[in-house]
This record gives structure tokens, sequence and C-alpha cells, in this order.
């Protein structure tokens, strides 16, 4: 029998990879000849720094740089710094085909040790863990309507918000600032860190902006041996295309990336400058509305009848996390030590879950105490300080929690640290459904139902709640045909009588 079915295209969202991997990261290294000889590891960092992503063969491949920070104490009892970086690749088997895919990756340190093999080598040995995300955005084709009478389909209409693009931008800023005052001229930066400390984002006439300010702060040693700490506020501005957007989300996330810091002369030939380098990137993802109408079952009032499905899976945009607090916590400090020298933080991970009525995120910050011992000797120590952040929320719902930490102050009273951090949580609120819609409706003009009743007007007695559609195919009849005898009504009857014309 030739049907005249009707077929729409619709979008439909398949995740087709999750996974969470470590990655190695190995150095075997000299130090550059304008360090001093080691005497003492004091600590080693890892950064890692997301460069690439791209998906071929059915794989993804991330490809990162692991920043290895190396702080030690030289052979002339000061400490010294040495830096290097160590490319690496991640490929990621996908679990489907990948059709306009979003791509999100994520990277974090993990552990790292740092051996000194000798005065002029050290051996370091850590790993960068890697959180990736693939969601195939594809086309797909479904039944739409009907143009033959005897061919009944549920239609439903389906509203919410659907990941629909992502974009990545980045942009090289750079600055020379003077020390202010009467400071000793520079002798080496020791530490240079850099956050996002503001940000906005704003679309008009087809493109997205994003302004805001990148805060970088350096520990610097000068010549007097004494401890200088300077800061540079570094402006930025990035736009992304995004011609269809006037109605849609921007879940963006902001990132200071490599912060560089060094000595330079001043207009009196003193190193009383610094020149500073800094890569902020920002990755975006976009949520537009949309409303669909899926026809999701179907059935011949004259002959039997076979349905194919599909199954579409959404995306429900629930809410954005764009809340900043203040985090203030007092640590002790390790016994005998004298004064705290200087204070690194940085995020070492960030988890949320259901929790209640709602989600929670636990994030962890890792900081990193240079303290000067009552035998004058310097020594590092870590701390970790644990924080949350609830967001509600309704039903199953995921959240994609980020946390930044822009900025960190601290005082030393006493045998304890007072610790003040301004923490930004972010991230999507989504909830995952699945529809089943159909792909195709068949009927068998050989095999006619053996259950239709003759033509004519019948009364059946309804159940309060009772499905219309349900009763209508029960009758070889249609919902249309109902209302038609009945008036008005919704998905569901009233209790009482029912004329069920057939």
């Amino acid at each position: 029998m030739e049907l005249e079915l009707r077929r729409q295209t619709v979008p439909s969202c398949e995740t087709i990879l999750e996974e969470t991997a470590e990655q190695p990261v190995e150095c075997d290294a000299l130090l550059p000849d304008y360090c001093p000889d080691i005497r003492r590891i004091l600590k080693c960092t890892l950064t890692p720094v997301p460069m690439s992503k791209s998906i071929t063969a059915g794989r993804l491949e991330a490809e990162g740089l692991a920043a290895l920070h190396v702080l030690y104490i030289s052979a002339g009892g000061e400490p010294a710094r040495c830096e290097y970086k160590v490319p690496f690749t991640r490929t990621l088997e996908l679990h489907g085909e990948a059709e306009e895919p979003i791509l999100t990756v994520e990277m974090r340190p993990g552990p790292v040790t740092c051996r000194a093999v000798n005065q002029r080598r050290l051996e370091i040995r850590g790993s960068v863990v890697i959180s990736a995300s693939a969601v195939s955005c594809r086309r797909q084709q479904i039944l739409e309507s009907s143009g033959d009478k005897t061919i009944q389909l549920r239609m439903t209409e389906q509203k919410g918000t659907r990941l629909s693009g992502c974009f990545d931008r980045e942009q090289r800023l750079a600055a020379t600032t003077v020390l202010e005052g009467s400071a000793a001229p520079l002798a080496r930066v020791l530490r240079c860190d850099a956050a996002v400390s503001r940000r906005e984002e704003k679309w008009a006439d087809g493109k997205l902006t994003i302004t805001g300010e990148v805060l970088a702060a350096a520990c610097c040693i000068d010549q007097n041996g004494g401890w200088q700490t300077a800061e540079c506020t570094l402006p930025f501005r990035l736009t992304a295309d995004c011609p269809d957007a006037a109605d849609a989300e921007f879940d963006i996330r902001c990132a200071a990336l490599m912060p560089t810091a060094e000595p330079v002369q001043d207009a009196d030939g003193e190193y009383r400058a610094l020149e500073w380098g800094v890569t902020v990137a920002a990755e975006g993802k976009l949520y537009r509305p949309y409303a669909m109408t899926c026809c999701t079952d179907g059935y011949s009032t004259r002959y039997r009848t076979a349905c194919k499905e599909k199954t579409l899976q959404t995306i429900e945009l629930v809410s954005l996390c764009r809340e900043t607090e203040t985090h203030r916590e007092t640590l002790p400090l390790p016994e005998a030590s004298g004064e705290v020298a200087a204070l690194w933080v940085g995020v070492e991970g960030c988890t949320a879950a259901p929790d209640g009525d709602g989600l929670l995120a636990e994030g962890r910050l890792g900081l990193t105490l240079l303290t000067r011992m009552g035998d004058g000797e310097y020594y590092s120590f870590d701390r970790t300080v644990a924080v949350q952040h609830r967001m509600p929320a309704e039903g199953d719902c995921r959240w994609e929690a980020g946390l930044e930490c822009r900025s960190c102050r601290w005082e030393q009273v006493g045998n304890e640290l007072e610790l003040t951090c301004e923490l930004a949580w972010q991230g999507a609120v989504c909830r995952t459904g699945r529809l089943a819609a159909l792909e195709e409706l068949t009927v068998d003009e050989t095999a006619p139902k053996e259950d239709r009743l003759p033509r004519g007007l019948y009364i059946y007695m309804a159940e309060e709640g009772e499905s219309l559609w349900e009763i209508a195919r029960r009758y070889n009849t249609s919902e249309a045909r109902i209302r038609e005898d009945n008036g008005e009504m919704g998905e569901c009857c009233p209790a009482g009588p029912l004329l069920i014309p057939v």
C-alpha cells in the first residue's frame, strides 16, 4: 500500500565519548646554563596546558603541554627555579560516528615527583588527568504527518534547549610594569601565576564579545636577597561569530595559560621593571531553545501496522551557574616555622554529584607554602583546602561544574595563616532525555484487522484519566472523530460515557 507519509529532519545529540584517562609525563633534563647548581629540591609543580583537540578516523586526539616548574635551593643556599615544557598527545576511541561533534577536553594535574640525579640533572615523573567528552549532533529523519485518513499518528510537542555549537578563542597578552617606590632591583622571578579576575559577555550583531581582565602575580627575589611580590592587570577582548544566537545561552569558561614574568631594565638601566606575558583562552558552548512536533506512535484503522522507532537524545539546559564567593580559612603552620615567604594556590579538581534535592560540587585547592624555618633554611609545605557549592536542581540532572580561584590573599598571624580566596563556580546544569519517535510505518493490506467493529456509534464508559489515544486505537477510529461527537478534551478523558464513532 502506497502511504502518503511526510517526513521531517530533526537534530539529535548523542554522547559518543565520555572518558577520563591518566597521561604519563616524563622528563629527564639538565639545568640551563644560567641556573645555579642544585643542593635540595623544594617543590615541583605540573600545570597542564591544553593545546588542541581534533577527531580523526574515529578517534579523539588531545594535545597539550605539561609545564613543569621546579623550585630548589641552590648550592649557595638561595631559592632558585627552572622550568620545562613537555608535549604530550592522548588518543581516545569514539563509540559512534561523529557528526558536527562538540568536543570538551579538560586537563588537571596528577601526582608529580622530582629527583635530583646530580647537581645539574633532574628526573621528573608525573601525570595529567584528561577528562574528555564528545557529543555528535546528528540530523535524523522521522515521520511528520500522513495524508491518508486511515493512518492515525500520535503527535507530541517537544520543547527545551539543545546543545548546538561550541567555539575556542585565544589571545596572547603582554605588558611591562615598573616597580613602585624605592624597591630594590630584581635578581630573578621564582614564580609567576595568573587568573581571570573579571569577565563579561555580550552578544550583538551576530558576534559574541568576551571582555575581562587577567590578574598576574610574580614572586621575586631582589638583589639585596629580599622578597618582593609584583602584580599586573592585563585587559583582554575576544570575539566569536555567532550569527544565529540571539536567543541562545552561553556556557563560557576562560583560563589564563602559560604566564611569564621576566625582569627587564627600566629607564635608569636598573632591573626594576617586569615584562609580562600570558595567554587567555575562552571555550564556549551554545544552548538554543527549540520546539518540535514528533510522531511517537501510529496505526492503521483498517490493516495491521508495523512501526519502526528511532530514539532521539535531548539535552535540556536547566540552569547556568555563574556564581562567585569569598572563601576564608585559617590554617595552622608547621611547628618551628618562621616567616612565610611565598604562597601559591591552584585548583586540583572539581566534581559534582546529586545530593538531596540538588547538586553538590566539591573542589580542592592545593596550597604550596614556602617558609623559612628556625634554622634559617627554606622548606616547602603542601596543604589541601576543601570547598563546596550547592546548586538547586530537580530530577535527574548533571552539573558540568568548574571552579576557578580568581585571587588569593594571605596574612601570617603568629603560627597561623589567614587565607582569603575569591572563587568562581560555573558550568551548565543539564538534563538528558530520550524520546522514541517513529522513523517508519508500514501496513499489510493482506492482513485486515480482525477486531474491526461494524460501522456505527458506540458508547464507552471511560475512567478518569484514561488515554484518548488508546481508546481510539482500540475502536479503530481517530481521536478527532471522538472529539467531534464529545467536545474538546485533552489527551486524557473525563470519567463517564463517551460516544465512539466507528
